[in-house]
């Protein structure tokens, strides 16, 4: 009976000796990828502080700059934000007949992409109404397809809460 016992307690001991075990690797590891996701995410700010600078857009070997602005600046999840694209007036009549989209991915997590079709707004001006999902560093891919032709170009930018 007293064996019994002691077997029970010992038993008993190790479920929480496993249990802490398992918690202290947990604690241990969180910083680690905290540190690395801090840095990429510190990373896609300054891209994305460069990324208000025009991305480039080729098609048939013409490289058409592009205006690319988000409102608000650091877009917000769960909501929906406001991606301008504006080519300039040299090259309107090129992408008039255009259908434009834009894929949001964040390179920085492995959950997929989110995709969302551009209107036009007015010659040369694009917009998207765009929902980021979680806060961090993303990309939003713009696609521009002309008589079955497609080029891209990506914008970097931030969310957050």
């Amino acid at each position: 009976m007293v064996l019994g016992i002691r077997e029970k307690v010992v038993s008993d001991l190790r479920k929480p000796a496993y249990l802490s075990a398992f918690l202290s690797l947990v604690f241990l590891l969180l910083p680690a990828c905290s540190g690395q996701n801090q840095q990429e995410h510190s990373q896609h700010g300054a891209a994305a502080t460069a990324g208000t600078t025009t991305p480039l857009l080729v098609i048939q070997d013409m490289s058409i700059p592009l205006q690319v602005e988000l409102e608000p600046t650091n877009a917000q999840i769960l909501k929906e934000n406001q991606l301008r694209i504006i080519v300039p007036a040299e090259h309107v009549d090129k992408l008039k007949l255009a259908k434009v989209s834009v894929t949001l991915t964040m390179p920085s997590m492995d959950h997929g992409a989110v995709n969302f079709e551009a209107a036009a707004f007015k010659d040369g001006e694009f917009t998207a109404k765009i929902i980021p999902t979680m806060v961090g560093g993303w990309l939003a891919t713009i696609t521009f397809e002309v008589d079955g032709q497609t080029a891209t170009a990506t914008y970097p930018f931030e969310a957050v809460p």
